[in-house]
């Protein structure tokens, strides 16, 4: 499957975003923005977010993961105050440039980074391991779990082994499968339809727009 992506409609944006378990961020309880500088309050101060390129709700609603070009942050009370997260990277200011959480897990959530491929989670984000096995490039931008089987992943790398990786068994292993839409991926996202065929859609956001890969994986 090479070269399979096509563009999109801006409603298969809503349908992708409206997925999954960060459509909980929406209640009452929505994270409050950063300012003008990028930053919010954390803790007792101010964190610096610089470019904000994710964000992801655990199953339960309690925690948000948000991913920036300083690294990956937490919130437990709703936004209004972050920590920021250790990852095991020789960089402590790795780039987060995708982060998506277990749907029924509470305690599981992969991050993707720009120069240090995935890291997975299993509780709740006080320890982190690397989940790279298989994927030929560090710089991974996009990164999207299958609502229905959670343990299959797909990650979007770039440059070197660019193109889209699947994971079966929740990271423990990757292979690539396509070589992905055109442009730089901004984000990838999966999306279950009842078309009869099985499987999931994927929709990528681009520096060309919005693809969509018309087979089911």
């Amino acid at each position: 499957m090479l070269k399979l992506y096509s563009v999109a409609t801006a409603l298969a944006v809503a349908v992708s975003l409206a997925t999954g378990p960060a459509s909980a961020a929406q209640d009452k309880h929505a994270p409050s923005a950063p300012d003008k500088h990028g930053s919010a309050a954390a803790g007792q101060g101010k964190q610096s977010f610089e470019h904000v390129h994710a964000l992801a709700v655990t199953a339960d609603g309690r925690t948000l993961f948000l991913g920036a070009h300083t690294g990956l942050f937490r919130s437990e009370d709703g936004g209004r105050a972050w920590q920021p997260v250790a990852l095991p990277s020789k960089d402590p200011h790795v780039d987060v440039m995708a982060a998506t959480a277990h749907p029924e897990d509470a305690l599981t959530v992969y991050v993707a980074t720009h120069e240090a491929g995935v890291f997975k989670t299993t509780d709740g984000g006080n320890t982190w391991h690397a989940a790279s096995a298989g994927l030929a490039g560090a710089d991974v931008h996009g990164l999207a779990i299958d609502p229905r089987e959670p343990q299959k992943l797909h990650a979007a790398v770039r440059d070197k082994g660019e193109g889209i990786y699947r994971t079966v068994d929740g990271g423990a292993k990757w292979v690539r499968v396509d070589d992905g839409p055109g442009g730089e991926v901004k984000v990838l996202s999966s999306v279950n339809i009842s078309t009869g065929m099985g499987g999931i859609f994927l929709y990528a956001g681009t520096a060309e727009g919005l693809q969509r890969n018309p087979d089911c994986f």
